[in-house]
């Protein structure tokens, strides 16, 4: 993942430095721009390379409908919280499993990505606004618990609190699933 990672930030580099703007802003409502899906995905090399571009500089701070923007994105880490926003996820295997094969990237990567992506976009000017990013994440995740509820709305970074709750809810569901098989009593 990190090789075509960083191959693809080098393919956009190389398409901003040619002049090319065709595609690097959303095209029609209700998509996501090139930066707002880089972020969601936790892709840094991606954020950092898309932000070459004076174009994209300028629209750092789009929002979509329900106000999610690119910071927001990446504060949420969707990729390592899916399951704490919406437990169902867990419960479906199409959702769930091609989520859980990729979680190396994001927990043993030496440079959290999210993380990254985060700073990337606050050192190019993005509006980090945690109480914002709260209300995207209440409204959004309808079906949280009542307990992650509560922590978000008590928590003072809210990255580091969905990945922390995001890391104990995988944790619950692959124990629940060792038992299961009976690896684990």
């Amino acid at each position: 993942m990190m090789a075509a990672e960083a191959k693809a930030a080098d393919d956009i580099r190389q398409y901003i430095a040619s002049g090319a703007t065709a595609g690097l802003l959303e095209e029609e409502k209700g998509q996501q721009s090139p930066l707002m899906t880089a972020a969601y995905m936790g892709y840094p090399n991606v954020v950092s390379a898309l932000l070459t571009s004076r174009l994209v500089k300028a629209h750092i701070n789009d929002a979509d409908e329900m106000g999610l923007t690119p910071w927001i994105a990446a504060v949420f880490s969707m990729k390592q919280t899916l399951w704490t926003c919406n437990p169902a996820v867990l419960d479906n295997p199409f959702k769930f499993i091609p989520m859980f094969v990729t979680q190396p990237y994001y927990t043993s990567n030496s440079v959290p990505p999210y993380k990254k992506a985060r700073e990337l976009l606050e050192a190019a000017g993005a509006t980090h606004d945690m109480a914002q990013a709260k209300t995207v994440w209440l409204t959004a995740c309808e079906n949280q618990s009542a307990a992650t509820k509560a922590k978000v709305k008590a928590s003072t970074d809210l990255q580091k609190t969905v990945q922390d709750i995001g890391a104990a809810d995988l944790n619950t569901q692959v124990t629940k699933l060792m038992q299961k098989a009976g690896v684990v009593k």
